[in-house]
């Protein structure tokens, strides 16, 4: 008894809407005019099996990093750039492989790629995270290599503190510093 309950439990849980995000990549021989044309019908393949779309993006003309192939009528056709797009959406998993198998007949993908996603947005900058973690490690590679170049002695440590924000007593860590503030003298 209880072996059958959870064969049924566990098909209902495939039943569940699920959220999921398709990249595409459309062949660069798609008009301009006709793009939006081409996503309304990838749009209508989800639409079709019952899917809801969530959110999307308007396919960008880009240059490809490596070259990617594809055979149309018996032939292998070559690409170096294409319209890249993608649809975020809800649906049951049961019905992605039938999404799956109308996007590979359709000749004018070139590629697609499909991952199960959250329903949040989670786009948090235009500037990719590699790019920011990379830029904060450079500034403070910077700021150690000018530290390591002054010698001790050089630096006044009142200045030094106000700059870099840091104690002037080496005992107390944890103090903050405030900064000076100049008054004028008559």
């Amino acid at each position: 008894m209880a072996r059958k309950k959870a064969v049924t439990q566990a098909s209902t849980e495939a039943l569940e809407p699920r959220v999921y995000e398709l990249g595409f990549l459309l062949s660069p021989a798609v008009r301009e005019e006709d793009l939006d044309g081409n996503v309304d019908q990838i749009k209508s393949i989800i639409t079709d099996l019952s899917g809801t779309i969530m959110t999307d993006a308007r396919p960008e003309f880009i240059d490809l990093a490596y070259e990617m192939s594809r055979i149309i009528n018996n032939k292998r056709v070559r690409f170096n750039q294409g319209y890249f797009g993608w649809i975020k959406f809800s649906i049951t998993p049961d019905q992605i492989k039938a999404i799956n198998a109308v996007l590979e007949k359709n000749m004018l993908i070139i590629r697609s790629l499909m991952t199960a996603t959250v329903a949040e947005n989670t786009i948090i900058s235009k500037k990719p995270l590699s790019k920011i973690l990379k830029s904060s490690a450079r500034e403070e590679s910077v700021e150690e290599e000018l530290l390591a170049d002054v010698d001790a002695e050089e630096v006044d440590p009142g200045i030094a503190a106000i700059e870099l924000q840091t104690p002037i007593n080496e005992d107390a860590e944890d103090v903050a510093v405030e900064p000076l503030i100049e008054t004028e003298t008559e």
